[in-house]
């Protein structure tokens, strides 16, 4: 009986701990939907963070599972993301719109209104911080 009652607990334990991984992936897709728009950005040159024109009006809009980039409303790219986590349990953001040469980004978001992202899919690490546009 007892045997019994030990199996049935790790399974209760392991659905439990895969449980939550699923919850934490899919609370970091859904808090990236919406519109962010660009503060800062990092230049490949690995300068300092460098202020975004504010006439350019940059935008960055996750609808669903599709990244859109907007200048001055005018759609520039459109891209397919997912989200993926490591060992580190760390978001990381996988734009495949080049499946040979997919873009991934570290993504961190502070508090609900601020968007950082990282490349990290190439020697070049260039960085943007976005902030949550208000409906």
């Amino acid at each position: 009986m007892r045997t019994y009652i030990t199996v049935i607990l790790l399974l209760v334990l392991v659905t439990a701990v895969s449980c939550r991984k699923e919850s934490i992936s899919d609370t970091s897709t859904q808090s990236l939907q919406g519109s962010w728009r660009l503060l800062y950005s990092t230049p490949a040159t690995g300068a300092a963070l460098i202020k975004e024109d504010s006439s350019l009006l940059t935008l960055l809009k996750f609808d669903g599972n599709n990244m859109l980039r907007y200048r001055r409303d005018t759609l520039i790219s459109r891209e397919t993301f997912l989200m993926a986590l490591k060992s580190d349990h760390q978001p990381y953001l996988v734009a495949d719109s080049d499946p040979w040469n997919p873009k991934i980004f570290s993504c961190r978001i502070t508090g609900n209104d601020t968007l950082s992202l990282l490349s990290v899919h190439s020697n070049v690490h260039i960085g943007q911080v976005y902030v949550r546009v208000k409906p």
